[in-house]
């Protein structure tokens, strides 16, 4: 099997090559998971704890390695890596500190039920128990974020986990392994592997080890780990995409929700999947909104994203390029105006413009109906409420949306009109609690929800130990 190559997307320049992982060193991989399983499972809950305590804090100590390898592999703009590893390592911390109030278990009063008779002498425990070895896919747009996500809580929890990282950025889970075998982690328990997405998850899938599957990436491979994973009777947590919508009012602080749309977007380059990806703005203040908007937009620096000045970075694949301008043709075909941007900048690196189209009404368009992972914005005027809703649910997804109102009647109304996991009112769509459930709705929700708290709950199994008195 040929080496994986790693290139830094803003140079185009190779800055790792591994080997990528064939069925046998991903199935030897389950096999240490499931050998670890059981004395990891039989810790004392404050001793696995302290490992993802310790983890956060040599990765702390570790910042400007873990800063300059993130940057260098994703084309993260430095100033949004440090924010996503300071998430990172609180994603750790918090698990170390949910993990004794959603582990606690609690004593049912059964003697409160008439049946079965006899309840007065029987003290029940509810425990939650550890549902053993858990599979994990993260995204290259947040490599240390969903590495945390998919590490931290589920062994918080005393489960074991074989993750694969994706094959543009696997070196900032590798560096989170290394530390996490520093801090203590035992032999086993954490298993990264670097290699073919298919194969990986065919053998994590079929292996009869593994009890659970927790993916995060695009809703068309998310479906398809979903069935398989239902298929073999696994638990499965997906976290798929979305096309979250913003609805500006005319009554709305036009120039905050501009700046607040336009960071929303072209963050990290547009590949978050809670970016916002489709605006509609009261017809009346449409001109004036989409002045606004160009002002934040053309003011974007775009650059090195080792540069503390720079705003927005490369995309990660010259093929995500090649989309941006298929998605941007789709649209001049459909009735869009260009705005800004629409096209790759003349550099070297896998850099887009920011983007932004404007159409005078809905359209079958690519930028009004699928997930658009990159720089390319649509604004789309509305007229009334209705309309409104209507616009934002237009898609077969529905993740995080945000509406601008200085009406909170509006925006409550609003609000429930819209189909999706939450609903920001004059924030942005990015807004995510780590701690909390996060996902959405039709097809950006389908299993379980992400989140310490939840993640915790779902890779646990509830258990009655009941005692006669």
């Amino acid at each position: 099997m040929t080496n994986l190559v790693v290139v830094n997307p803003a140079t185009e320049e190779a800055i790792a090559e591994l080997p990528q992982a064939t069925r046998e060193d991903v199935r030897r991989a389950i096999d240490a998971a499931w050998d670890a399983f059981a004395s990891w499972s039989a810790l004392p809950l404050r001793k696995r704890t302290r490992v993802l305590l310790k983890t956060a804090e040599l990765a702390e100590a570790a910042r400007e390695d873990l800063l300059k390898t993130l940057v260098a592999e994703s084309g993260k703009p430095i100033r949004d890596a440090e924010a996503e590893i300071t998430r990172a390592i609180d994603i750790f911390r918090s698990s170390a500190e949910e993990a004794k109030l959603i582990l606690e278990g609690s004593a049912p009063r059964v003697d409160a039920y008439e049946y079965p008779i006899g309840n007065e002498n029987r003290l029940v425990v509810a425990v939650r128990e550890p549902v053993g070895v858990v599979g994990g896919a993260l995204s290259y747009n947040n490599p240390a974020s969903t590495f945390a996500h998919k590490v931290a809580p589920v062994i918080a929890a005393g489960n074991t986990v074989v993750v694969k990282p994706s094959s543009y950025t696997p070196l900032t889970a590798l560096k989170f392994l290394e530390i996490m075998k520093r801090a203590g982690v035992p032999e086993g328990v954490v298993n990264v592997v670097v290699g073919s997405g298919e194969e990986v998850f065919d053998e994590l899938i079929q292996s009869d080890k593994v009890a659970g599957i927790n993916f995060t990436g695009s809703t068309a491979v998310g479906l398809q780990v979903a069935a398989k994973a239902a298929s073999r009777g696994k638990k499965f947590m997906i976290a798929p995409g979305g096309s979250d919508p913003a609805v500006v009012f005319k009554d709305a602080d036009l120039d905050a929700a501009a700046r607040i749309v336009a960071r929303a977007r072209y963050e990290n380059a547009g590949q978050n999947c809670n970016a916002t990806k489709r605006v509609f703005v009261e017809r009346e203040v449409y001109p004036r909104f989409v002045e606004l908007l160009l002002g934040y937009v053309k003011a974007i620096r775009v650059g090195d994203p080792m540069d503390y000045s720079t705003d927005m970075g490369p995309l990660i694949s010259e093929k995500i390029v090649k989309a941006m301008d298929g998605v941007v043709k789709d649209a001049l075909e459909k009735g869009a105006k260009l705005a800004a941007g629409g096209r790759r900048m003349n550099r070297r690196g896998y850099f887009y413009e920011p983007t932004v189209l404007l159409f005078d009404g809905d359209a079958e368009a690519k930028a009004l109906r699928e997930e658009v992972f990159g720089p390319v914005l649509p604004v789309v005027p509305f007229e009334g409420e209705e309309e409104a809703v209507r616009l934002a649910n237009a898609t077969q997804y529905g993740l995080q949306s945000a509406v601008f109102t200085s009406d909170y009647r509006k925006a409550l109304r609003v609000a429930r009109g819209i189909k999706a996991g939450a609903v920001m009112i004059n924030e942005s769509t990015r807004v995510r609690f780590d701690a909390l459930p996060y996902g959405g709705v039709k097809m950006s929700g389908f299993g379980w929800r992400e989140g310490v708290r939840s993640t915790m709950i779902y890779y646990t199994e509830p258990k009655f130990l009941v005692f006669g008195l």
